[in-house]
């Protein structure tokens, strides 16, 4: 009988949480600081409300161009002009391999109120550039 007992204390196993707990909190700040990054590369635009094309699997941007009711043309936080937007696209497309400018992920936010010039010189301009597609973002109607 008292062999059975000493079997059964062997038995138990002391589980340590300190790392799994360090692991936790790492992830945590990873997810908090990629969130606060997702949010810098967006300015503050209204935009237009269509349904869209709704992509299961969304595809993140490499490149969000955002152009406010005013017209200003903002990326990452900096007010550009359209020579200096030719400029970032050229070194974006410098990063590939290949430096072919359909591999570049563009997603344009245009305010609703903007004028559709200003976005159309955009479009242009990323055209010029041999760039095939760019997303237009919107928000879905409620």
């Amino acid at each position: 009988m008292r062999f059975v007992e000493a079997e059964r204390r062997k038995r138990t196993i002391n589980v340590e949480l300190t790392s799994m707990i360090d692991v936790v909190f790492l992830l945590i700040i990873f997810f908090m600081t990629t969130a606060q990054f997702a949010k810098m590369t967006r300015a503050e635009v209204s935009l237009p409300q269509e349904s869209g094309e709704q992509d299961p699997t969304p595809v993140e941007a490499g490149l969000v161009i955002n152009i406010t009711e005013g017209g200003e043309i903002i990326v990452n936080d900096a007010s550009l002009d359209l020579t200096e937007l030719e400029y970032l696209v050229k070194q974006e497309i410098a990063k590939y391999p290949d430096r072919s400018a359909h591999q570049l992920k563009l997603l344009i936010r245009a305010d609703k109120n903007a004028e559709s010039a200003r976005l159309n010189q955009v479009v242009t301009l990323l055209q010029s550039l041999n760039i095939g597609a760019a997303r237009i973002a919107t928000e879905v109607p409620r």
